[in-house]
Order: C-alpha cells, then sequence, then structure tokens
C-alpha cells in the first residue's frame, strides 16, 4: 500500500459536489478557490488544493512513521461519499448506520482542518511561554516545558483521535436538518467548512460556541444544493427548501469562519457574504440597543470609580 504523505485537509470526495457544473466536456472537472483576504478565484481540480504533507502521519520514535489516522479518515470519507451519493443528494430519510456515518464525517471535519492544528498549537505556544517563564523566576529545570513542546508535535493528531467519538456521539443526540436551496441559489463552502454558532452570545466576547451550549447549532454545506445543520433547540427535521436570503446568510457564516480560502461551484460571488453583519433590521436594532447598554455601563462604572 502506498505511503499517504500528501494529504487532504478537505476531502476530495467531499471537494467534488462543488465542482463548476459548466466545466467543458474533456476537461478534468474544477471548483472555483478564493483567496479570503483578495477574494479573488483560481479554477483547481480538486485533488491539487487543500493539501498538506503528513498533516495526520504519527512518526514513530525508531524513524518509521504511521499512517492509520489517515487511513481511518479515509474510510469515514468513503463511508460517507456512499452515503451521500445514495441516500441525501436523492433527499431520502437517513438509517441508523446512515446517520452515524454523517455525524462521524462531521465531527472529523470540525477538526481536521489547518484551523483548528494552528487553535490547539496557539493555545499551547501560550502555555509554553509561561511555564519557561515561572521556570526562569523559580529557577528550574527546563523539564516540563521541553515536556509540552514535544507534546506539540503530535497535538492536533492526537485531538482527533480523542474527540471523535466524543463528538460523533454528540452529534448523534442532535435534532438533524438538511437545509436545502431552491435554484435562486446554491451553497458555498471553505478550508474550515464545519463550524458552531450560538446566536445567544454573539452580544459578548467572553465565551466561545460549544457543543454542550443549549442553543448552539453546527453547520456544514455538503453541496451546493444541500446543508447540514444540527442542533437541540430548532425543532426541525428533515430536508427543508430554504430561500436566497437564508442561503445568502449561511454562505456569509461560511465566509466569516473560513481560514484562507472558500469554494464555491462558480467564480459568481455575492458582496453581502462578505458583510460583518447580516442585513437584518431586528438584527441592527438589537445590535445597537446591546452597544449603547455597553456604553451606559462604562460610563457608570466611570463614573463610580472617580467619585470613590
Amino acid at each position: 500500500m502506498s505511503e499517504p504523505k500528501n494529504q487532504h485537509v478537505i476531502p476530495r470526495c467531499y471537494l467534488k459536489q462543488f465542482v463548476d457544473p459548466s466545466t467543458p466536456a474533456g476537461r478534468e472537472p474544477y471548483v472555483w478557490i478564493f483567496d479570503r483576504n483578495s477574494k479573488r478565484g483560481k479554477k483547481r481540480a480538486p485533488k491539487n488544493i487543500l493539501t498538506e504533507p503528513d498533516l495526520y502521519t504519527f512518526e514513530v520514535k525508531d524513524g518509521t512513521k504511521d499512517y492509520v489516522l489517515e487511513r481511518t479518515l479515509a474510510q469515514i470519507e468513503s463511508d460517507y461519499a456512499t452515503v451521500f451519493e445514495r441516500t441525501i443528494s436523492r433527499k431520502v430519510p437517513l438509517n441508523e448506520y446512515e446517520h452515524a456515518v454523517l455525524c462521524a464525517f462531521v465531527a472529523a471535519m470540525l477538526q481536521r482542518t489547518v484551523k483548528q492544528k494552528k487553535h490547539i498549537e496557539g493555545f499551547l505556544d501560550q502555555l509554553i511561554a509561561k511555564t519557561e517563564h515561572l521556570e526562569r523566576v523559580h529557577d528550574a529545570r527546563p523539564k516540563t516545558s521541553t515536556e509540552l513542546r514535544e507534546a506539540k508535535e503530535d497535538a492536533h493528531k492526537v485531538s482527533i483521535v480523542q474527540s471523535l467519538p466524543a463528538i460523533s456521539g454528540i452529534l448523534m443526540k442532535m435534532n438533524l436538518a438538511f437545509l436545502c436551496a431552491n435554484r435562486s441559489g446554491s451553497f458555498i463552502t471553505s478550508d474550515a467548512p464545519c463550524f458552531l454558532f450560538n446566536a445567544e452570545l454573539q452580544w459578548q466576547r467572553f465565551y466561545g460556541p460549544g457543543l454542550g451550549q443549549k442553543h448552539v447549532e453546527v453547520q456544514m454545506p455538503l453541496s451546493p444544493e444541500i446543508s447540514v445543520e444540527f442542533s437541540w433547540v430548532n425543532n426541525v427535521r428533515g430536508y427543508l427548501e430554504v430561500g436566497p436570503d437564508r442561503i445568502h446568510e449561511c454562505n456569509r457564516a461560511v465566509f466569516g469562519h473560513s481560514y484562507e480560502y472558500f469554494i464555491a461551484n462558480s467564480p459568481r460571488v455575492k458582496r453581502r457574504w462578505f458583510r460583518r453583519f447580516p442585513l437584518d433590521p431586528v438584527f441592527i436594532c438589537r445590535m445597537v440597543a446591546n452597544k449603547a447598554r455597553m456604553r451606559f455601563a462604562r460610563w457608570r462604572y466611570g463614573r463610580y470609580a472617580r467619585i470613590r
């Protein structure tokens, strides 16, 4: 068996759903991949984008390489591709096995990206820096900081192995809905296509979304026609047709959670995908009211501090 050194961050079986339907006959199908900052797109075959060397490869102490994680992810991808083609793309209800396969795939997509890798390594860098500072202050041997630095090398891979069963189990318990685009629009994806969103937390900066939160949602586009949504409180299930406004808001969220690239099946983009806030009068009123409350609270605190 060949060694899978150049490994796909985002699987080819997933990216191929977003190929441009107008690809000329006889030419290899391609997607449109856009730089997040410049918004400029290029045509690329799915096999040629979003790969990293040895991203999921463990290096054994004797110098050999262990590809067990890469092959496990490949098996999950293969099972998901079959479920998507036979069931989801045809908008057929999932049986228990297919439901489990989808949850495993979404859980893997939540953890396997370069964005998640950088997040984990950034946290460890801060922890190492603080540990080194304490070791210097107490004139201690750099034992703990060295252990942390060694653990950092495989931290992302280990987190995938450890979290995949737990996250899959949580997703199995959540409400499952498929948002289906009508002919007025299509979903886009990105290099970090699966993300968590909690509408109740968008007025503060202290807490991020978590799977145990009552109002959290797990979202991921599966194709230009279908996006999956897991939730606890939204009593929506099955295949639901959504209009252009909901599609654009989903695409705005996908772009907002992307890391370096977003991907579409067309060179056409919409400016509203790149706006920080949605074009919703109710949301704008709530945002203005919240900012007014925060400014008033800061003014009161400053006034109280001056009096004391």
